[in-house]
């Protein structure tokens, strides 16, 4: 069974590619299954430099596009005939990311501490109540163009650090990008550990009102 892979954040354009390629599956009527990736350190190991993206089977071929129901047929079709998916030409957007919003974006630290990991909960709580869109820190440090340039066109910027050494918003501004929000979570009154990871509930719903305001 072929397996297609819609990688995104979560955003409009994401889910109208995963609309297009169902529909494009049910009019070619073939057997696939359809699976929605949205953890970003999967979209960096696959090399998904820009979202939207689609894979077949294991193989990119497009990103930072949505391609039409028909164009998707056409790949589909290219893909289980004659010609091998390895072959299909991989298409992408000149503009970079496709998932760009305008809206808010949250860079968490993720650091290996817990305070890092409090930067984190606290990020995907935000996203889950829809103050902004979550994307990767490691994106802008690989300095992936459509993550960089998903950053500069935001309305907002919110960077959430773990302790004073304040890497996430180091990382931004050697991007040249400036946080509308900076939030330093052992700022907070939060003890740095390196050893016990696992973030305090109340220490994760403080970050969220802090960003909140």
């Amino acid at each position: 069974m072929m397996t297609i892979e819609v990688f995104g954040l979560g955003c409009e354009n994401c889910s109208r590619l995963e609309s297009n390629v169902k529909k494009a599956v049910d009019e070619l009527g073939i057997v696939a299954e359809v699976v929605r990736v949205e953890d970003f350190e999967v979209l960096i190991r696959r090399g998904v430099k820009s979202t939207p993206g689609l894979a077949i089977d294991g193989r990119i071929i497009s990103m930072g596009i949505v391609p039409s129901v028909n164009q998707i047929k056409e790949m589909l079709g290219e893909g289980s005939d004659s010609k091998s998916v390895t072959e299909i030409k991989i298409l992408s957007s000149a503009n970079g990311c496709g998932c760009a919003t305008t809206g808010t974006i949250i860079y968490p630290c993720s650091g290996g501490s817990n305070v890092g990991q409090i930067s984190n909960e606290a990020a995907k709580i935000l996203v889950s109540k829809g103050a902004g869109k979550f994307s990767c820190l490691a994106g802008i440090g690989a300095h992936g163009k459509g993550f960089i340039d998903s950053a500069r066109r935001a309305q907002k910027v919110v960077v959430i650090d773990g302790c004073g050494v304040q890497c996430a918003l180091k990382t931004l501004q050697h991007a040249e990008i400036e946080p509308s929000l900076h939030v330093i979570v052992t700022d907070m009154g939060v003890k740095k550990d390196t050893v016990e990871l696992n973030p305090r509930r109340e220490d994760v719903e403080a970050v969220v009102k802090l960003v909140e305001g």
